[in-house]
């Protein structure tokens, strides 16, 4: 928790330091669902999850759990996101993405995170 936690703190940092939105990806094996995390310079923090790469069933089961949390569905209905709004929490965002992490099951392998910012430039999440 404590991970995931300073990992929104300082992708949110460095959002509103530089002035540029900045984006950490979480890793997942193949069919399974990523997760990325987007911290705007307005302070608000987005999760979003892709459905295009998992399987029929994996969708159903990942959509469904995501709408329960109260996930809102994409545009385009491939995804879903969540917003949590400038000064709120970022262990209540960090329950969130560990929550998200683990829907539909967890994953044997290590999920890393690497983050940039809208120029292209990394992002240190310590």
């Amino acid at each position: 928790m404590g991970i995931v936690s300073e990992m929104v703190i300082w992708l949110r940092t460095h959002a509103i330091a530089s002035g540029l939105d900045s984006v950490a990806t979480v890793s997942a094996p193949d069919r399974w669902h990523r997760l990325t995390i987007t911290a705007r310079e307005s302070g608000h923090v987005v999760l979003a999850v892709r459905y295009t790469d998992l399987s029929t069933s994996r969708l159903h089961n990942l959509a469904g759990a995501l709408d329960q949390r109260g996930w809102d569905l994409d545009e385009d209905a491939q995804g879903a996101t969540a917003r949590f709004p400038p000064g709120s929490e970022p262990t209540t965002a960090a329950f969130e993405i560990l929550a998200a992490l683990t829907l539909s099951g967890a994953p044997s392998d290590v999920r890393t995170a690497r983050a940039f910012d809208a120029d292209g430039g990394a992002v240190r999440l310590r």
